[in-house]
């Protein structure tokens, strides 16, 4: 039981790790907002993650909690994008460091090589896209046969992400705040599974947690029901852990995000008086 509590207080740790990041990224726009806001608006999204899809439905609520705080919608969306996005990043770079120091999972799923493959390739071209300075993209943009308001739209949108390109010490920051938070995500699954005795190696876990995070953020289910337990079912069968043992992992990992949604909700009230 400690061990669970204090793998649930990780989740707290981690809402105030990316307060810090967000609100870096939002001075990056000239904006500002109280470490406070932000906490809050991240326990909100757990809340609303409980009834959208995938587990990154609430960024829906960041982004107008952004938006609340003078930016343009383009804006919101940006930040709330680039602030995800450093997270799936780090988390990449964990899984191919992992891939090599994991051969028991690799044994077991080769075809992780590819996912891992694909999903660095995925992350390398979207950050590319973003941060490596260029103005072809707004003039192709320009050329492509797109109706004027969509096309006047998506140039806000491009032109909200063009804003942080050239930024070195924001990015630099926001991606040493990333590393924090993701090494607090790989420790609050470890814990879960030292609580149930499980004895996988926490150095599989700088491999499993990425991946399962990758795919949950696919939107099939809300907050990633049915696909939480069929990852984690797949992975831990590399270690002899039994499909029930595995299903019960992720059920303690999701009554926690259950809790958090309770407390976020109770914070959604308090802040709507």
């Amino acid at each position: 039981v400690p061990l669970l509590i204090f793998a649930f207080s990780l989740h707290f740790i981690g809402f105030l790790v990316s307060a810090y990041r967000w609100r870096g990224l939002l001075r990056a726009q000239s904006k500002n907002a109280s470490i406070r806001y932000l906490m809050q608006s991240y326990i909100v999204s757990a809340f609303f993650n409980n009834f959208l899809p995938s587990t990154i439905g609430g960024d829906a609520i960041r982004a107008y909690d952004s938006w609340k705080l003078g930016q343009t919608k383009s804006e919101a969306v940006a930040v709330v994008f680039v602030d995800r996005f450093l997270g799936i990043l780090v988390l990449m770079l964990f899984a191919v460091v992992a891939v090599l120091f994991s051969p028991q999972l690799t044994e077991n799923v080769p075809s992780l090589y590819l996912w891992v493959g694909l999903g660095t390739f995925a992350v390398v071209v979207v950050g590319w896209l973003i941060f490596v300075p260029s103005q072809w993209m707004p003039k192709l943009l320009q050329k492509l046969p797109i109706p004027g308001k969509i096309k006047e739209k998506l140039l806000s949108i491009l032109s909200a992400f063009l804003a942080f390109q050239g930024k070195k010490q924001v990015l630099t920051i926001a991606l040493i705040w990333s590393v924090i938070l993701q090494v607090n995500v790989v420790f609050h699954h470890f814990l879960i599974s030292e609580a149930l005795g499980l004895q996988i190696p926490l150095a599989a876990f700088f491999l499993i947690v990425p991946l399962a995070t990758f795919i949950m953020m696919i939107p099939i289910s809300i907050n990633a029901i049915g696909v939480r337990e069929s990852v984690f079912v797949l992975f831990f069968s590399a270690y002899a852990i039994s499909s029930s043992e595995a299903i019960a992992f992720s059920w303690i990992i999701y009554g926690m995000v259950l809790i958090l949604g309770v407390i976020g909700g109770i914070t959604y009230a308090l802040r709507r008086q």
